[in-house]
């Protein structure tokens, strides 16, 4: 089976088996991250490692670390491989490395300008349009559908360094997502909104199953908006500081999951364009 490939960026997922899809991608340095499964005989030589995403939500937060620790010491060139049955968690890990790998391009990009190759404005001119802008508005597009969720303005409001990575998550996000644009994976924000107008039709044990989706797709792509942020923030010093540590500087963003978030599960109602406490 051929594997998914995120445009413009050395990043691929697929199920197991992965030996024949691998064999038909460029034969560049591959690392496979295995989601909830073991690597094959056939490709035992190939560096794996495990990030046991659920299958719903971003847990657990340690994947985002091995994610980047993997990719931080490799060329630009090699190709991350995500295996899992599962098309979201496999997705997930598709979009934190393409933000972890975008972040080394702009340090690229920047390299050549202290070298003297390349001018200051004109690089700098194309990190902005390229990872600093955000993609052009689509004719359906509205605030949710543009990830504005009451909980990640209550984020950016807070942490105003945010929006950048926002902007750097969103466009990896839409890569990744539904093709022909993207990679053919689901696209993990609009995905928020599909949910919450499936569970406004739905009743009884279908709304509830769907509204713990809704929740578990929010707090996904909230976290996602994180990571872009912390990619941002450590990028630059090839990922020094962990994801952990990002989070437990920063440690009220906890408090707005559990309170802006994971509070609805025991509540009947919920709507996205209700006021999110945080």
């Amino acid at each position: 089976m051929d594997l998914r490939k995120v445009p413009g960026c050395h990043v691929y997922g697929g199920a197991t088996p992965l030996a024949a899809g691998i064999a038909k991608i460029p034969k560049e340095r591959n690392l496979i991250f295995n989601i909830d499964s073991e690597t094959e005989d056939a490709l035992k030589e190939v560096p794996s490692f495990k990030v046991p995403f659920d299958k719903e939500r971003p847990l657990p937060l340690e994947c985002f670390d091995t994610i980047v620790k993997a990719v931080a010491e490799e060329g630009d060139k090699t190709q991350c491989v995500f295996s899992s049955k599962d098309e979201i968690p496999a997705t997930l890990g598709m979009v934190a490395a393409c933000a972890a790998k975008s972040v080394q391009t702009i340090n690229k990009m920047r390299a050549l300008v202290e070298e003297g190759i390349t001018e200051k404005d004109w690089t700098e001119a194309i990190v902005k349009k390229t990872f600093e802008e955000p993609n052009p508005d689509k004719p359906n597009d509205t605030p949710l559908t543009k990830g504005e969720f009451d909980i990640v303005k209550a984020l950016v409001a807070k942490y105003p360094e945010v929006q950048v990575g926002k902007i750097l998550i969103d466009k990896m996000i839409d890569l990744a997502g539904a093709a022909p644009e993207g990679a053919g994976g689901t696209n993990l924000r609009t995905c928020v909104v599909d949910l919450q107008a499936k569970m406004d039709a739905a009743s009884g044990e279908e709304q509830v199953l769907l509204k713990r989706q809704l929740l578990n797709g929010l707090e996904r792509y909230f976290y996602l908006v994180c990571f872009g942020a912390y990619c941002r923030k450590e990028g630059p010093t090839n990922f020094k500081n962990t994801f952990a540590s990002w989070l437990a500087e920063r440690d009220s963003i906890a408090d707005m999951v559990e309170n802006g978030i994971r509070v609805w599960e025991q509540m009947t109602f919920f709507s996205l364009s209700m006021t999110l406490p945080a």
